[in-house]
């Protein structure tokens, strides 16, 4: 076994954390200490197949649905659905129409267009944008500071084509260095899990490649 292959067994995955603390500790040493907790977003955390009904390719159509639904209950929006189920129904029509199936999932490109065409389904305008070069401060702290979830769809490692809610994040220090964690709905599973965002953003073996969807609206 070359060494590549050894180091790559000892990593720990960027994704599904579940107890930050304990992560830190295997992967740098030690527990870190909590310097900032952003803006806690509170959203339906269901997974995808309590919201779709079905196990399939659709992270990213639930990921709309996620959204709007949140919108729909803090700015108390008319017309849309109470029921979460029927509109996820409503977003996969939608989505179908940019080529969304159950074998191919979404094209990630096409994710901001299926938000856009999903509020105006309820006479609702929005900005929404899909942001390929992004960063920590622009895309995750802005926008949580803000009350907006931000969509992120991810091209490797543990979310390998994935698309999650990004609802929060935290900083954590070890030592002299600092660990932006994101708080994620990723749908595998209810609840909230974490990213470390250091690990996603800087080892291209892990992850480096994916784009962020933010949604403002108006």
């Amino acid at each position: 076994m070359i060494e590549s292959d050894l180091r790559d067994m000892k990593r720990k995955p960027y994704g599904g954390i579940s107890n930050i603390s304990k992560y830190l500790l295997e992967q740098y040493g030690q527990r870190g200490v909590l310097v900032k907790r952003g803006r806690p977003i509170v959203m339906n955390h269901k997974s995808m197949l309590e919201i779709s009904g079905r196990k399939t390719r659709n992270c990213s159509v639930v990921a709309v649905t996620r959204v709007i639904d949140y919108y729909r209950r803090t700015m108390k929006l008319p017309g849309i659905p109470e029921d979460i189920r029927e509109l996820y129904r409503d977003v996969e029509e939608i989505a179908e129409s940019y080529c969304y199936n159950d074998k191919i999932g979404t094209i990630p490109f096409f994710i901001s267009g299926i938000a856009r065409e999903s509020f105006a389904r309820y006479g609702i305008q929005t900005k929404c944008k899909g942001v390929y070069i992004w960063t920590f401060e622009n895309q995750v702290v802005k926008e949580i500071s803000a009350g907006r979830p931000v969509i992120m769809n991810i091209a490797r490692g543990y979310y390998k084509d994935h698309t999650v809610v990004v609802a929060g994040y935290s900083i954590w220090k070890v030592g002299d260095k600092l660990y932006p964690m994101l708080r994620v709905i990723d749908g595998w599973r209810s609840g909230y899990y974490y990213i470390d965002y250091e690990a996603f953003a800087k080892d291209i073996s892990q992850s480096i490649f994916g784009s962020f969807n933010t949604i403002v609206v108006k």
